[in-house]
């Protein structure tokens, strides 16, 4: 049976201050103490260490070692908890299973109570927790461990999911976006964000108010705008909306596009996403003469929406070009793209609005709502704040990372 080791935890507070790792750490050495483990952190201008050191080799005793550590506050101004730590007595867990939580909103009082409020509850230890706030926005990022949640029926992976559910109900109420990550899925490198352009960077406006703007009462272009939220036979309805433009000349078209509004943050959000090198695709159902404006923003890799097809002259002839963009292939479109870039779907951001118009936000590396019409959506995360670039909070990129960009 090995020997006994003599451990101790040392955590130190205070006024930052160049050289406070160097003092600590040298006295710890000269003690003849080796450190096992240290997390230090500045925020906001104040110092905060960690350490648990190992003083088997030390030839004091623990009571010795903790007056002789005590000097650490009159040298350096800290304050200092000096802790004897029983071995034997520390609980490991022998399967856990991480998860990264990340919330982001409007900051007000509670959040931080309630959350950690509802994985205490369930028996769900919190093993990190960082914050961060730009203005009145606030988020926060938690590693958690759920490797001893009571699971129900024995099924981990309900458990898990309802427990997801009950969260993003939670943060729902607070107004709250969250995102839960199974910690194998965040660690490859994402490369690939794609949107769902209809529900996602587009921003809802009445058919209409649109054509009414554009000066153009035609019912084929009533039905194409109504065909991108419609659950029915959308192929069918584009294919009518098509027809019914036969004769039109093309240029007619062009300057509808102009008069939709386009989500808050979306223009930045794709130069921020290409500008930390990622690549950015955008599928959408709607007719190429819609979409020209966000699929002419700087930083657009891959843009596929469905075209009409034109005579020699600029004509419409009421056919769509291939291939036919709906809800049910864009899915087919996006393992195009995940080939032609040669990478893994774990490495693949998608956004939709977690419906089943959106359905390719499955089976890749993190998918998102964005304003869902319930919290209660089959994706990793759910983003309720009507500034789509605040989807940037929920990607785990670091604070460092984000404060380079102004959105």
């Amino acid at each position: 049976m090995p020997a006994k080791r003599k451990l101790i935890s040392l955590s130190a507070i205070g006024i930052d201050q160049p050289g406070l790792v160097s003092r600590i750490a040298r006295k710890v050495f000269q003690l003849r103490g080796n450190i096992l483990d240290v997390e230090e952190h500045c925020r906001r201008g104040l110092f905060s260490i960690f350490l648990i050191i190992d003083f088997t080799a030390a030839e004091q005793s623990t009571a010795d070692l903790t007056r002789l550590l005590a000097d650490i506050k009159k040298e350096t101004g800290l304050r200092t908890v000096i802790t004897d730590i029983d071995e034997e007595a520390l609980s490991y867990s022998s399967s856990p299973e991480y998860h990264l939580v990340t919330v982001t909103g409007l900051d007000r009082p509670g959040i931080i109570a309630r959350i950690s409020d509802f994985f205490s509850r369930r028996n769900i230890n919190i093993e990190s927790c960082r914050m961060a706030s730009r203005g009145r926005l606030f988020s926060m990022s938690l590693r958690v461990d759920t490797g001893k949640m009571a699971m129900g029926d024995g099924d981990a992976v309900k458990t898990i999911d309802q427990m997801k559910h009950e969260l993003k109900n939670l943060c729902a109420h607070m107004s709250q976006s969250v995102v839960i990550q199974s910690e194998n899925v965040h660690s490859p490198l994402k490369k690939l964000v794609v949107f769902d352009v209809e529900t996602t960077l587009i921003k809802h406006v009445s058919v209409d108010a649109l054509v009414g703007q554009a000066g153009v009462r035609d019912k084929a272009i009533e039905g194409q705008l109504a065909c991108v939220s419609d659950y029915g036979d959308q192929l069918a309805t584009l294919k009518d909306s098509a027809a019914r433009l036969a004769g039109t000349p093309a240029e007619e078209l062009e300057s509808i596009g102009d008069y939709l509004v386009l989500t808050p943050g979306a223009v930045e959000l794709i130069r921020i996403l290409k500008s930390m090198g990622f690549k950015v695709a955008l599928l959408s159902s709607c007719f190429s003469f819609l979409t020209r404006k966000i699929f002419s923003a700087p930083g657009v890799d891959y843009a596929f929406c469905n075209t009409l097809e034109q005579d020699d002259d600029g004509v419409l002839t009421g056919k769509l070009e291939e291939p036919i963009i709906t809800n049910d292939t864009k899915d087919n479109i996006l393992d195009f793209i995940i080939s032609n870039e040669n990478i893994a779907r774990e490495q693949v951001i998608a956004v939709g609005d977690g419906s089943s118009r959106t359905h390719f936000l499955k089976n890749v590396g993190l998918s998102i709502a964005f304003q869902p019409k319930t919290p209660n959506v089959d994706t990793d995360g759910v983003l309720s704040s009507d500034t789509i670039s605040n989807i940037l909070y929920c990607m785990g990129i670091p604070d460092a990372e984000l404060e380079k960009y102004s959105f």
